[in-house]
């Protein structure tokens, strides 16, 4: 007798999935354990196995659609199995599809039929959502002083567009029609920055003679597509003109779903407090220098300043264990281990992969364990355990000069660090002004089981072993 495979529950925190991939088709064999499918939950990307032996005889679910948890998604039975009747019955408890996020709200603004049109078949221009403060840190950047070696991976060289056309499936233009001239309109840079526009946008910029430097972009980003073209050409190449937007409606993925649930509930639940202190960063910044000295004699990878903070910071919770705590409303629970978070930005959102242990790994080890952490997190390849009960998180947004910030505590923690910029600016040392560089923390507490003078010993611990940093190598 056929069977229904329903939509599992792949993480603790999933209660919709999206379906990826089919990388089973209608007709093959299946038995238990096997892969069928990927599926996008709230966080990752994951794999969905078959729980019975069998012939997948039909697939109610195509690619692409979004489902609760326990929802039919295919039907495995014997071969040749008439499933006709089971197939109709089962389509019609399956949730509608929800409308695609890409079509814009009907408004009188339109500038002209033929952008609507383009707006309406530019489903691979919608951009993902990068809101949250905690979410923009990547974890993994040196803290150099706004150098493009401080950028994220997919900002450095100039390729700011490599994350939007990652997002939208684009490749480059080859996959829409020939190599990219290389045409004085097409080379223009805007405020030093490579300008961003469709290829469709681009060839027609080029048949045109219009320099694309001169054009503003109403796509995701402020990307220029083909209506931005038409009505450049339509007022005369103005300059100063303006094309009207339009309102577009965003629907929300899984990822985005549950960032806003879970930080709503921690500002509303949590009794926040924040302690900020400036430390001396150049004795931190000199010992990363002279690791990767050695690190590049021998053929190493390189080790960041956020790496030695993660060190510093389990060194520190071994002392003020206030710290590694968490609220479990009839009593406070102490951590016996130190699992430390580090926020990774990833195209919809965040994730917070957790360096497990480490008060026990070296500074090394944990280098190589976060860049592995964070590839992964960006492929969407994250196992739940991998993101989940950690005891404290470092949020970096030094790496887009940002000097200083508040995060939102990651619940059930009790606490989150905030890291800042590495800046260069001149410091006082032994009565003398000299060259110096400062880096800005702040350490955001849960008053229900941190007080302030805890806090405050939990900075100045770690402010010494910033300052003072050899004390890092001994484990």
């Amino acid at each position: 007798m056929a069977k229904i495979a329903e939509m599992t529950q792949l993480s603790p925190t999933m209660s919709e999935g999206k379906i990826v991939r089919w990388l089973k088709q209608k007709g093959d064999s299946v038995s238990p354990g096997e892969i069928i499918a990927e599926v996008e939950t709230d966080k990752a990307i994951m794999e969905m196995e078959a729980f019975e032996t069998g012939i997948l005889l039909e697939i109610l679910a195509p690619e692409g659609s979004l489902l609760p948890v326990g929802a039919p998604v295919a039907i495995i039975g014997k071969s040749g199995e008439d499933v006709s009747a089971l197939v109709e019955t089962t389509k019609k408890s399956i949730p509608p599809k929800k409308e695609s996020s890409s079509a814009p709200n009907q408004t009188p603004n339109t500038p002209s039929s033929s952008a609507t049109r383009q707006t309406s078949s530019s489903k691979g221009e919608n951009p993902s959502s990068f809101a949250q403060v905690q979410s923009a840190t990547s974890g993994i950047n040196n803290l150099e002083t706004r150098t493009s070696d401080a950028l994220p991976q997919n900002v450095r060289n100039n390729d700011l567009s490599a994350t939007e056309e990652k997002s939208s499936g684009l490749k480059g233009s080859s996959a829409f029609g020939p190599e990219e001239p290389k045409h004085s309109s097409l080379r223009s840079m805007r405020g030093g920055r490579p300008i961003k526009a469709s290829p469709l946008a681009k060839n027609l910029a080029l048949q045109k003679g219009i320099n694309l430097g001169e054009v503003i972009g109403s796509g995701p980003g402020g990307r220029i597509i083909k209506r931005d073209i038409l009505s450049y050409q339509s007022v005369g190449g103005d300059r100063n003109s303006f094309v009207k937007r339009q309102d577009r409606k965003l629907e929300l993925t899984g990822m985005r779903k549950t960032i806003a649930s879970r930080l709503a509930h921690s500002t509303s639940t949590i009794p926040h407090f924040y302690l900020t202190t400036e430390l001396d960063a150049g004795p931190i910044d000199d010992l990363r220098n002279s690791i990767n000295r050695d690190l590049g004699l021998s053929g190493q990878g390189k080790v960041s300043v956020n790496d030695l903070i993660l060190k510093a910071c389990s060194y520190t919770l071994l002392q003020v264990p206030e710290v590694n705590s968490s609220w479990r409303e009839d009593h406070i629970l102490e951590h016996g281990r130190i699992d430390i978070g580090v926020a990774v930005s990833i195209e919809g959102g965040l994730i917070t992969p957790y360096v497990r242990n480490a008060e026990e790994k070296s500074v090394l080890e944990i280098s190589r364990e976060i860049k592995e952490l964070a590839s992964r997190a960006r492929d969407r390849k994250l196992k739940p355990g991998e993101y989940t009960d950690g005891t404290f998180t470092v949020s970096n947004l030094g790496m887009f000069g940002v000097s200083s910030f508040t995060a939102v505590i990651n619940e059930p923690e009790a606490a989150i660090l905030a890291v800042g910029a590495l800046v260069a600016k001149p410091v006082l040392k032994a009565g003398s002004i000299v060259p110096g560089k400062i880096l800005n923390v702040t350490l955001s507490c849960d008053h229900r089981v941190i007080d302030g003078a805890t806090g405050a010993r939990f900075l100045s611990l770690f402010r010494d072993l910033m300052e003072h940093p050899l004390r890092l190598l001994t484990g």
